[in-house]
C-alpha cells in the first residue's frame, strides 16, 4: 500500500485512496444486509518520459481514466503535484 503524507485530495483519487463505499444487499426474505463496496484497484506500468523509466502504481479504475485524459502519467502526477521518483 503507498502512504503519501499530505496529499491533496484528487491525487489521493488517482493513486487509489477513495474511500470504501457502504452499501446493502437486499435477500429474498426482504433482510438488508449491509456490505462494503471497495475500490477496484488495478496494478498499472506507466513510461516515464521525464524519470526515463518505467513507473509501477496501483490505480483505481478512475485513476487510470484520469492518466489517460492527462496524455501521460508525467502530465498527471504535474497536475496533482505527485513526485513519480518514489515509484
Amino acid at each position: 500500500r503507498i502512504i503519501i503524507d499530505e496529499a491533496p485530495f484528487c491525487a489521493l483519487l488517482t493513486l487509489g485512496k477513495k474511500a470504501n463505499r457502504k452499501a446493502r444487499v437486499v435477500t429474498f426474505s426482504h433482510k438488508r444486509i449491509h456490505k462494503v463496496q471497495e475500490v477496484n484497484l488495478q496494478w498499472k506500468r506507466y513510461q516515464s518520459d521525464e524519470l526515463g523509466r518505467t513507473v509501477r502504481l496501483r490505480l483505481s479504475t478512475k485513476g487510470i481514466k484520469t492518466v489517460n485524459k492527462y496524455g501521460s502519467i508525467d502530465a498527471a502526477a504535474r497536475k496533482f503535484g505527485l513526485d513519480l521518483s518514489k515509484f
